[in-house]
């Protein structure tokens, strides 16, 4: 395993790349075609980190990224929160077609739905829309700046985005947990032994009673029969803190606690 390079969702400048060259200046970039691939390549030790979208300020959840917690064993070593500004970036006005990545066009479907008898379709990417742009004059791609700039893009609209303030949550991922102390969050999978009346409540209630503060909280499929749930929790705090400890142990009669990790939350500019 190298720990001089990190994985993370390409091609070149998309938000994840922009994210990883400053939180990582100094590492190797590997970069993936899906968000799968990245938790593939650290679960096989081909790289020491990967970084991952995790959440939109606009849109919430990437339940892509959420449901690979479920699916590889790795650890949330630190969290970066990320301006996004997108733009939209084609060959000339006469696009029929703006492509982005499903959370970009979310982000920006005011702007989309005023673009009239233009047709908006998804890809795995926003840099990859770019490139789609630049090999298709009928496409218009939504991304980022330095996106449209690489793919010597003419930029036809900035700050398309529905709010000037939206941010996006990367975090950093690895097979080793980080073990920081102060100003932390931590991320949980919780899995319930059996469903019955009152689990969510059971659930909730250890943290409200140790004055836990609950920044989220998200369900899932647990992909092994119907209407069964596992359960995705953020909460401010450490995993080794007493009254931490206190509410997981609480827990264990109910469900299956996993800890992603305890880490802290740093802003990118």
């Amino acid at each position: 395993m190298s720990n001089n390079n990190i994985a993370l969702l390409g091609p070149e400048y998309s938000y994840s790349h922009l994210a990883g060259m400053k939180a990582f200046p100094d590492k190797e970039i590997i970069l993936c075609d899906r968000i799968e691939q990245v938790f593939q390549t650290v679960t096989a030790k081909k790289t020491g980190q990967g970084i991952i979208p995790l959440e939109n300020m606009l849109e919430g959840s990437v339940r892509e990224s959420i449901k690979n917690f479920l699916r590889y064993q790795v650890k949330i070593n630190k969290a970066y929160t990320m301006p996004i500004h997108h733009c939209l970036a084609a060959q000339d006005q006469n696009y029929e077609v703006i492509a982005s990545h499903a959370q970009a066009l979310a982000q920006c479907s005011g702007f989309v739905k005023k673009q009239r008898n233009i047709t908006a379709e998804e890809c795995a990417s926003t840099a990859k829309a770019m490139s789609m742009a630049a090999a298709n004059k009928k496409y218009a791609a939504i991304g980022s700046r330095e996106a449209a700039e690489y793919q010597g893009l003419p930029i036809l609209y900035q700050n398309i985005e529905d709010n000037p303030d939206n941010v996006t949550k990367f975090v950093a991922i690895s097979l080793e947990e980080t073990l920081k102390e102060e100003n932390l969050k931590t991320s949980l999978l919780l899995k319930p032994k059996e469903d019955k009346p009152g689990l969510l409540f059971n659930l909730l209630a250890p943290f409200a009673l140790k004055n836990i503060n609950l920044g989220k909280i998200e369900s899932l499929p647990s992909g092994r029969k119907m209407g069964e749930y596992v359960f995705y929790l953020e909460i401010e705090g450490n995993v080794r803190e007493e009254k931490v400890k206190s509410a997981l142990d609480f827990l264990q009669d109910l469900v299956d606690v996993y800890s992603l990790g305890s880490y802290e939350v740093v802003d990118l500019q």
